[in-house]
């Protein structure tokens, strides 16, 4: 509970350092921040292009070319958040040890503001998916505004997740090359470019990968226009609380230790 309270403390502080990241990945840059809302486009793109041709689309739940397109893209969308949240912070204490020792920096800050910045790129990632919704299939719905009761949930996934991670990085260095290796494997673990009728054991794997319940939750929303099951809010929920515990409870364990390494 100390570190919520803490979280309230420093709330603007964390806002302004989220705001700074987001800002700072695309300084310079000729396009800025559209590159927020062109880099989704092109990775799901590029996936349709290779999945398409070995999951017909055709023999699923994602019917023609288009909507298999749209379906890779929607389970893209929570995948964006996890990825960019779990890569760049696995090493965002080391990163910025300089504060930690120099400003007593409350070390969980510092992946919660990398996880906002990757939030923030992925509700630009959604607004570019409803927009070539729109365009192939020419209707919307209302069940899209629902996503916002799950990006809560899901920032707090991410950042217990990352507070794990990158105070892990600090004794064990190789954690950080670990995690690349780990996140390529969790991606094809997960049902986001096949489909759950190409390869039904994906439902199976609730219990154990969050992404099976947090992509269906996504493409209910936001591809077909319902509200998600009940299993798949209380699982994510399940794996929510249980991944914010541990990284919490790390995180108060090792913070002293990781002041003195970094």
């Amino acid at each position: 509970m100390n570190i919520f309270k803490e979280l309230a403390a420093n709330r603007f502080l964390i806002w302004t350092f989220a705001a700074h990241d987001f800002r700072s990945q695309y300084l310079g840059s000729i396009l800025g921040f559209v590159w927020a809302m062109i880099k989704p486009l092109i990775i799901a793109g590029i996936y349709v292009l290779i999945f398409s041709s070995v999951v017909p689309p055709e023999n699923s739940s994602a019917g023609n070319t288009s909507y298999f397109g749209l379906y890779v893209f929607a389970g893209m969308l929570p995948w964006f958040v996890i990825q960019e949240s779990v890569q760049r912070g696995s090493t965002v204490l080391l990163d910025h040890a300089h504060l930690i020792r120099n400003h007593k920096l409350p070390l969980y800050i510092l992946p919660l503001h990398i996880v906002i910045s990757a939030t923030v790129s992925g509700i630009l990632a959604i607004i570019v998916f409803m927009g070539v919704k729109i365009f192939f299939v020419h209707e919307v719905g209302i069940s899209f505004v629902l996503i916002a009761l799950i990006l809560p949930l899901q920032i707090l996934y991410c950042w217990g997740l990352t507070m794990l991670i990158s105070t892990a990085h600090v004794f064990l260095r190789d954690i950080s090359h670990l995690t690349i290796a780990m996140l390529t494997i969790w991606f094809f673990a997960s049902p986001i470019v096949f489909t759950v009728e190409s390869l039904p054991w994906f439902l199976t794997m609730r219990w154990v990968n969050p992404l099976v319940s947090l992509t269906a939750i996504y493409r209910d929303l936001l591809l077909f226009q319902r509200l998600p099951a009940i299993i798949d809010i209380t699982w994510f929920a399940l794996h929510t609380v249980v991944v914010l515990m541990i990284g919490g409870i790390f995180y108060q364990k090792t913070c002293r230790e990781v002041v003195d390494l970094v």
